[in-house]
């Protein structure tokens, strides 16, 4: 295998773990335990490790290395604000430019989440509701938004992963999904736009509100736990194993 497709390898694995909160923010990350988990060298395991500082997703502490970055609530107010901005302007020009394949594509994909409600299969509908946001920003035809567009989801689905899996808020999200794409079905490009910011206003807002709240859980979770790191963050986690099994982050 070429050290290109290890670093991808490792890159999209180490992410997949940060995304899907198997390591925390807070957790320090140290080259050699990564390389043994992901049964490689460690020259791939730095690569990714510098491209996921690029994302964000990750920080350099001075003389210690790495640790998965945690974020302040001022930080993902930010985060959301230009979420906002990019997905209002890729829901206006899909209603404009989404190809036909595509309308199919999210058609088939609402018609899962809502089969899927009826038995509470919350990872399952979790992956597909963000596969919604994705399909749109691509369909937008608006590559440099996409690209943006996708950098920003891998830092919030951090979040969105704890707040949905530990509420019932994909209720909410879902019709809110079904009144957007029926608008980009139309062709309402002003619809679209404004249906857009007020499902993401409202996901920001409820967000907000459990972070605001000092005995949430979410609030805890997402500023991170000091002092753990990898061995700790993935005990009882079999890596080999999880390299077959999990698929790479979107």
């Amino acid at each position: 295998m070429l050290k290109a497709s290890l670093t991808d390898k490792a890159h999209q694995q180490i992410k997949e773990w940060i995304v899907r909160y198997h390591l925390k923010p807070g957790a320090r990350l140290h080259v050699s335990d990564l390389a043994h988990a992901l049964q490689m060298s460690q020259t791939p395991v730095r690569e990714a490790l510098s491209m996921l500082e690029k994302e964000h997703l990750i920080e350099r502490e001075p003389q210690k290395g790495f640790r998965v970055s945690a974020l302040s609530l001022q930080g993902v107010e930010d985060l959301y604000d230009l979420r906002i901005a990019l997905e209002v302007l890729a829901a206006r020009q899909a209603a404009r430019r989404m190809p036909p394949a595509d309308r199919k594509r999210v058609a088939g994909l609402l018609a899962e989440v809502g089969r899927l409600m009826k038995n509470g299969n919350k990872q399952r509908m979790l992956a597909l509701e963000q596969d919604f946001h994705v399909i749109i920003l691509e369909a937008s035809g608006n590559k440099p938004l996409a690209d943006m567009g996708r950098a920003i989801l891998d830092r919030i689905w951090i979040i969105q992963n704890i707040n949905l899996l530990t509420t019932d808020h994909l209720a909410d999200a879902h019709p809110q999904h079904l009144k957007v794409f029926e608008a980009i079905s139309n062709g309402d490009s002003q619809k679209a736009a404004t249906l857009m910011s007020r499902h993401l206003t409202f996901a920001k807002e409820f967000v907000l509100s459990r972070l605001r709240s000092g005995d949430d859980i979410l609030l805890k979770l997402m500023m991170g736990f000091p002092a753990t790191d990898f061995n700790n963050e993935t005990s009882g986690v079999k890596p080999a194993a999880s390299l077959r099994r999990r698929r790479p982050s979107r």
